[in-house]
C-alpha cells in the first residue's frame, strides 16, 4: 500500500463531499487532496498527477459517469476509482466494476466501510460492498474478472457483434432492470435504451424476453 494515499472525491452533493472529505482527512495514511463537483475539475487532477484513488458518485446529472470511468482507466491506468452508488443494487455494481472501476460501495453503508474500501483499492484489491447498513458482511475485495464472470449470460454479453452500449443495456436487463429504470441510470431516453435492447436481441437471434430468459436457461450460455 502507498505510504500515503491521496484521495480525491467527486459528488455533485455539497453535504456529501464535506462529510467524506472531512472523515477520511481524519484516517491515518490518508490525505484529501480535492474536493470536485464537477468531473472536468476530478479530471484536471488526475492530469496534474494529484491523485492515487478517486472516490466518486455513479450518478453524475453532468456527465456520463461510465464514459468518466472508463477515460480514467485509459488516461491515467495508475489512478484508482472507487465508486459510490446511492442505493444497493449487484447489477449495477457488476457494470461499474467491468467499465474498469477497482471497488464500489453503497451509499447505505457506515463511514467505516469507505475507510476500508479505499484502503484495500489502493493496495490493489478490487472491492464490493453492495449490502444494507445492516449488513456489512457483503463487503469484501473480490476480482473484477471473477464479478463478469459470475454474472448470468456472460457468454450472451461477450457475443462480438454487440456493441458496448448494447453490452450495458443487455446486462441490467437479465439482471432485471427496466428499460425506464435503464434509462433513468443512463440520462438515456427510454425510447433510446428500448432500440438497444432491441438491437442486442436481433444481433443475439431473439425475438422477446421470453427467448432471452430461455436462452440463459439452457445449460452453457
Amino acid at each position: 500500500m502507498l505510504n500515503t494515499i491521496r484521495v480525491g472525491v467527486l459528488d455533485e452533493q455539497e453535504v456529501v463531499r464535506y462529510g467524506l472529505c472531512n472523515h477520511l482527512a481524519s484516517q491515518s495514511g490518508m490525505i484529501v487532496v480535492g474536493s470536485y463537483r464537477s468531473a472536468g475539475h476530478a479530471l484536471q487532477a488526475a492530469d496534474q498527477g494529484e491523485l492515487d484513488l478517486l472516490l466518486m458518485d455513479h450518478r453524475l446529472n453532468h456527465s456520463d459517469s461510465i464514459g468518466l470511468i472508463k477515460t480514467l482507466n485509459k488516461d491515467y491506468p495508475a489512478l484508482k476509482v472507487l465508486v459510490l452508488m446511492a442505493q444497493p443494487n449487484t447489477a449495477v455494481a457488476s457494470l461499474l466494476l467491468t467499465a474498469g472501476g477497482h471497488g464500489v460501495v453503497s451509499k447505505t453503508q457506515p463511514l467505516g466501510v469507505y475507510v476500508e474500501a479505499v484502503r484495500a483499492v489502493a493496495a490493489g484489491e478490487s472491492y464490493c460492498c453492495t449490502g444494507s447498513m445492516a449488513d456489512a458482511s457483503q463487503c469484501q475485495s473480490v476480482s473484477g474478472a471473477g464479478a463478469q464472470a459470475d454474472h448470468p449470460g456472460t457468454q450472451l454479453l461477450g457475443h462480438p457483434m454487440l456493441s458496448l452500449r448494447e453490452r450495458e443495456v443487455l446486462r441490467l436487463c437479465i439482471s432485471g432492470m427496466t428499460v425506464t429504470q435503464i434509462a433513468i441510470m443512463f440520462e438515456r431516453s427510454v425510447k433510446t435504451v428500448s432500440a438497444q435492447k432491441l438491437t442486442a436481441y436481433r444481433k443475439l437471434g431473439l425475438k422477446n424476453d421470453m427467448e432471452l430468459f430461455k436462452r440463459l436457461s439452457r445449460r452453457g450460455t
